[in-house]
């Protein structure tokens, strides 16, 4: 997020430096964690190339390594693989496998609905949702999105039936989501406690050129 701030306004300086409060607070927090990043997600396809097109040639994620293995099977004997990276803008990967012809039962066996199993991955401007909302439109791909409040989100399947989650989040993410961490452990104690009641969420304070979808859309592409 880029902050504007107002020559000589006083509410201007004073939020700047709550955002650089806040981002130093961030900055700090996230420097202790020795897990630095999400290295890779791998799931197992059926159709490698089906995969790569829409990874790599849709979504503009490169292949980056395509490595070749064997992992044992019931009776002990190899079964081939191949195992394909494709590079996210900070260096962590999605993967996938896939068996030589033949080898094991079809890969059908992730969770259809998105409670179950989905993955997110970050634009950096909601602006860029709407064009790979038309290249997905172009190539055939059905999506839907929402507006959760603290971020838009765009979702879709890719050739394996995975729900795939592309977001950006809101102009204020910063201070959304600090706030958020600094009541995380207070709300998750009211959950286990039994406090289940769900507070309205207010859509962004802002024009977004993509609206939430229709009930339907989502349920049929996010439930599966």
């Amino acid at each position: 997020m880029t902050l504007t701030v107002r020559p000589g306004s006083a509410i201007g300086i004073a939020e700047a430096k709550r955002h650089a409060r806040l981002l130093a607070i961030r900055e700090a927090r996230r420097s202790a964690n020795m897990v630095r990043r999400l290295h890779h997600h791998a799931v197992r396809t059926d159709d490698m190339e089906a995969t790569r097109r829409f990874y790599e040639d849709l979504l503009g994620l490169p292949l980056v390594s395509s490595l070749k293995g064997a992992t044992p099977s019931a009776d002990g004997t190899p079964t081939p693989f191949v195992h394909c990276f494709f590079e996210l803008g900070d260096g962590s990967l999605l993967a996938f496998f896939q068996l030589a012809p033949g080898k094991g039962e079809p890969a059908d066996k992730l969770p259809r609905d998105g409670i179950d199993h989905h993955i997110a991955l970050a634009v950096p401007d909601c602006g860029d949702l709407v064009g790979l909302k038309a290249r997905l439109d172009d190539a055939g791909f059905a999506s839907c999105g929402i507006n959760h409040g603290f971020c838009y989100s765009l979702y879709t399947r890719d050739p394996n039936g995975m729900l795939l989650e592309l977001t950006a989040d809101a102009p204020d993410e910063l201070e959304r989501n600090e706030a958020g961490t600094a009541t995380a452990h207070d709300v998750l104690a009211g959950w286990l406690a039994g406090r289940h009641e769900v507070p309205a969420v207010p859509e962004l304070p802002m024009k977004f050129p993509l609206q939430t979808s229709p009930r339907q859309e989502i349920l049929e592409i996010i439930r599966g």
